[in-house]
């Protein structure tokens, strides 16, 4: 089957080489914002760890008061234009307005204005009008989306798949080539508490000499209930739920959760960023009632969307990629240093 695929990735490698070039030439424009912009990306379709890591960093960030802001497209979100999701002092989006990872970035970090628009041009720029204050723009997910000018281009490499398939979309997982790498600012391979990072780490050597990379661990922060309050992981037994999982990589979920001591009687495993209705609500119902478990363990992503259509308790595992090295934080903000005035 991949060999099939092959020749629509190289055609899928074309159109991404001439976009590219159309903006290198100068025939599609390159905004900047008024304010820095960070981003955050990956060359591969999804799993990275980029919201974990988005998340870890925003609060790295506000701790050293640079008041970030996060511009997001807002995938899978059933809107148009421009969203404020959150505007700082909470969430004022509903998830489906929103998308479900900009919702789980609301709840996790209530003070970081978040926007969604396709234009994260108009995305800054919205933020910015915003009362809270903006110092920094995270631009989630933006490797690939050169349209708006940045100050630090950070690329995550997954080490569990440096490689992500070893080709482009659809005979692997590849956005872009793994030379572009070359355009980073700076390397963070992340999962390193799931795989040994050396094969990322040599990607990254090869394809990025020079470019500084660094190395991030998945770390659980803890469960949390409905209501956000925190539940010993020996408060659920093994096989007194089901766990849910609607990421890029289910697999890795309950990885985790085996790394807290928690057994689920059943994984189930859904499409990345699935919605959630009536039909996969009953699929899950029906998984309770086969296996006795009383209750559904998932992820954040999915519990803002669970949590509307399941009457039964949910628990979701909240956790963040926190970088190993000390020295990450302050050479991004000795990359924002330079950006010229």
């Amino acid at each position: 089957m991949r060999s099939l695929l092959l020749p629509l990735s190289r055609l899928y490698g074309a159109g991404v080489a001439l976009r590219l070039d159309l903006y290198r030439r100068g025939f599609f424009s390159v905004r900047r914002a008024a304010r820095p912009v960070v981003s955050v990306g990956n060359v591969a379709a999804g799993g990275t760890g980029k919201t974990p890591f988005v998340r870890w960093l925003a609060g790295e960030l506000s701790k050293r008061g640079h008041s970030p802001a996060i511009l997001t497209r807002g995938y899978g979100r059933k809107s148009r234009g421009t969203v404020v999701v959150s505007d700082g002092r909470g969430t004022v989006a509903s998830v489906s307005a929103s998308g479900d990872e900009p919702a789980l970035l609301a709840r996790a970090l209530p003070s970081v204005p978040i926007v969604a628009d396709a234009r994260r041009v108009r995305a800054a720029a919205r933020a910015e009008t915003l009362e809270a204050p903006v110092g920094v723009h995270l631009l989630d997910d933006g490797f690939s989306h050169v349209g708006l000018a940045r100050d630090v281009d950070i690329v995550l490499l997954d080490a569990t798949d440096p490689a992500a398939g070893g080709a482009l979309l659809p005979a692997g997982l590849l956005r872009e080539p793994l030379s572009a790498l070359a355009r980073a600012d700076l390397i963070v391979v992340t999962k390193t508490e799931q795989s040994d990072p050396a094969a990322a780490l040599e990607l990254a050597g090869l394809h990025a000499p020079g470019v500084p990379v660094f190395r991030a661990r998945t770390e659980v922060l803890g469960i949390r209930d409905r209501e956000g309050r925190p539940v010993d992981p020996a408060d659920l037994p093994a096989g007194t739920t089901v766990a849910v999982a609607g990421i890029a990589r289910p697999g890795s979920f309950l990885s985790t959760l085996s790394s807290i001591g928690v057994s689920p009687a059943e994984l189930l495993s859904f499409r990345d960023h699935e919605a959630y209705g009536p039909v996969t609500a009953g699929r899950i119902e029906r998984a309770l009632e086969e296996t006795g478990a009383t209750a559904v363990v998932t992820t954040e992503k999915d519990a803002v969307k669970l949590e509307a259509v399941l009457s039964v308790p949910i628990f979701r595992v909240a956790v963040e990629a926190r970088v190993v090295e000390a020295a990450f934080v302050s050479e991004v903000l000795s990359l924002l240093s330079r950006r010229p005035s």
